[in-house]
């Protein structure tokens, strides 16, 4: 559907729905007549509005009023969700539940439809992956994402967002890959890029819009903190907006491995230099967001993590639980007196006694206590060690 050359507009302003529909209005779209578009936003968590987690629905209220100038057939809002996050609770908290009904667009939990089974050409990691069989009803597909950072990616954009059309445990699966030894990819370089540019060649959206109103910065997606950009960047080639967005977030967009892998594959550019994007003093809105961790680091010397394909979910969560937990885990120190914690899909040993954080941890617990979840909130962390305390005293 879309084959004019990239083109990238940045539009800033304090009021959601406006900056949107200014973006919008500025931007040459053709071809929408009598199309079937489905909006993907950022909603597969329980978030409200405004948090910098999921995408604002005033952002999306915005395209929907848009695109019906347009004159398209029929709009939709799906999302899949985080496991274990309840998709209802979810669509009723982010506000899309309300917006679905204000604006009369069906809202569809893409997890509840049949899997459709495609084929990824040539690629390493990923093979095929199954995604929800309710793109088949739909011409066209718009990603908006939450300008954020993520802990494995650097940033999470319009072309991860699309992760969330995969059908149910197929999005965890991306975070469970490793390389073989025929793929030898360097230092530093993490499988979960390379599955999410495979992704790409496959479920690349037709068209982006960034919220970035209100995006997040530090431990994204999910536990950063809130930070307040007041801009919209729309753009007719996914990857491209996501580059400008990562300029503007402070970070080099060849230096995000899974934007510079897609571009690699033909999938767009993102050299700054080579793309059309205005207005032409952009840069002036530059507005640097505090990095993730580039490696999972714990201020605590007496902490020993075993990590081996954990998710970002997983290990966000022992982050969080730490920080508020980690003078009441006492009773917990092992032999050596430290506390040992087991995280991660492909974790193979560890020493009896070790705390457990997640379901991908699961066939080690025989060695250690277990706390199940995909991922487990701190809470949870919490409460099955007390439990354990308890039954040990």
């Amino acid at each position: 559907m879309n084959r004019m050359a990239s083109l990238v507009i940045v539009s800033k302003g304090k009021d959601p729905y406006q900056t949107t529909t200014t973006a919008l209005q500025k931007f040459p779209f053709a071809d929408f007549n009598g199309k079937r578009v489905l909006l993907k936003p950022n909603a597969g968590r329980l978030a409200s509005p405004g948090e910098g987690v999921t995408t604002h629905p005033l952002v999306v209220s915005a395209i929907i009023d848009y695109l019906r100038t347009l004159g398209v057939k029929k709009i939709a809002i799906g999302e899949g969700f985080i496991f274990g996050v309840d998709g209802q609770k979810a669509f009723e908290m982010t506000g899309f539940k309300d917006l679905s009904q204000k604006k009369g667009v069906d809202l569809l939990n893409l997890d509840q439809f049949a899997p459709i089974e495609k084929f990824i050409l040539h690629g390493a990691l990923l093979k095929k992956v199954k995604v929800s069989s309710a793109l088949n009803d739909f011409d066209c597909i718009i990603s908006i994402p939450v300008m954020k950072t993520h802990m494995h990616t650097q940033v999470s954009l319009s072309i991860k967002n699309m992760k969330g059309v995969l059908w149910r445990k197929e999005k965890a699966k991306l975070h469970q890959l490793r390389f073989s030894e025929r793929i030898s990819p360097g230092p530093g370089r993490k499988a979960l890029d390379y599955a999410i540019a495979e992704m790409a060649t496959l479920l690349k959206p037709d068209f982006s819009v960034i919220d970035g109103t209100v995006g997040m910065e530090g431990l994204g997606p999910a536990y950063g903190k809130p930070k307040k950009t007041d801009c919209i960047i729309v753009s007719n080639n996914a990857l491209s907006g996501d580059a400008v967005a990562a300029w503007l977030m402070g970070f080099t967009p060849s230096k995000i491995l899974h934007l510079k892998l897609c571009s690699e594959k033909g999938l767009g550019e993102i050299q700054l230099e080579r793309l059309s994007i205005y207005p032409e003093d952009y840069q002036t809105w530059r507005n640097p967001f505090e990095p993730p961790p580039t490696t999972f680091s714990l201020p605590f010397p007496d902490i020993r993590v075993y990590d081996e394909g954990a998710c970002s979910g997983c290990l966000s969560t022992l982050l969080v639980f730490l920080q508020e937990n980690y003078l009441r885990l006492d009773d917990y120190r092992l032999k050596d007196r430290k506390i040992h914690i087991g995280i991660g899909k492909h974790l193979t040993s560890c020493p009896n006694g070790t705390i457990l954080i997640g379901n991908c941890s699961a066939g080690l617990k025989k060695r250690g206590i277990l706390v199940k979840g995909c991922p487990p909130v701190s809470s949870q962390i919490l409460e099955v060690l007390s439990k354990k305390r308890t039954l040990n005293s």
